[in-house]
């Protein structure tokens, strides 16, 4: 489904993502973790175009981003992209907000695009706030918005961009439920985040980066059982002592 090829990207002279390559299969669940500054979040904006690289290759669905002939907005189109801080139209209700994607992108009628933005509603369980708009809600209820709008496009695959971090302890659990059962509907997902709970319950594989290096690429069974690198382990050992 994705495939990084020696991917490499500079900010002047500082190297942000340094020869990074592995293979996200249909279907699986990979966490990308480790220290602030490390590239995660910039490696997850470069599966959609949102930031650009220097070199090397990515590939989503057959899709090569370095090729003339791709068009950034019909690659958009197939890849659900939940960013950290929400990003809800505050001037649209809930259920405008899930629907504007699908009467704009993809052409939905009006009813076709209410009927389904309801269902995600109700599968996120916020289909009684329809008629609400986003100041009216929890951050983890608008999070859990943002989800569902990423699903009313129907996505091949969803990025994740720490969906909790900016989440007050207590309203994380109910996205991670949401991710929870997406991962369990068999979602192809890549997901930047510190919640290794989830991590270990939901991931087939864990990425660990430092200075912008892969510096572990392993099933999350082993990763969490002491099998990663010294320095993930003590990545680990931080995180978790917390």
């Amino acid at each position: 489904m994705i495939v990084f090829d020696s991917v490499c990207k500079h900010y002047g002279t500082f190297q942000v993502l340094n020869n990074c390559s592995a293979t996200i299969n249909k279907g699986e669940i990979v966490v990308i973790c480790g220290p602030s500054g490390s590239g995660k979040s910039t490696l997850i904006k470069c599966v959609n175009g949102l930031e650009t690289f220097d070199s090397g290759q990515i590939t989503v669905d057959g899709t090569r981003l370095h090729d003339p002939a791709t068009h950034l907005p019909d690659l958009r189109r197939r890849i659900g992209m939940v960013f950290q801080g929400f990003e809800l139209f505050q001037h649209l209700t809930v259920l405008q907000n899930v629907m504007i994607a699908q009467r704009v992108v993809l052409h939905r009628n009006k009813a076709e695009a209410h009927e389904r933005a309801m269902l995600l509603l109700q599968r996120v369980g916020l289909a009684d706030h329809a008629a609400k708009y986003p100041v009216a809600l929890s951050g983890g209820q608008q999070q859990r918005v943002a989800i569902a709008r990423a699903l009313a496009i129907d996505p091949v695959a969803i990025l994740f961009d720490e969906p909790t971090s900016a989440l007050d302890p207590e309203m994380v659990a109910e996205v991670l439920a949401v991710m929870t059962e997406l991962a369990q509907a068999g979602m192809t997902m890549m997901c930047v985040t510190h919640e290794m709970g989830f991590a270990r319950q939901v991931a087939n594989r864990v990425i660990f980066m430092d200075r912008g290096e892969f510096v572990d690429d392993l099933p999350a069974a082993d990763f969490f059982d002491g099998r990663c690198s010294d320095r993930a382990g003590t990545f680990l050992k931080r995180i978790l002592s917390h």
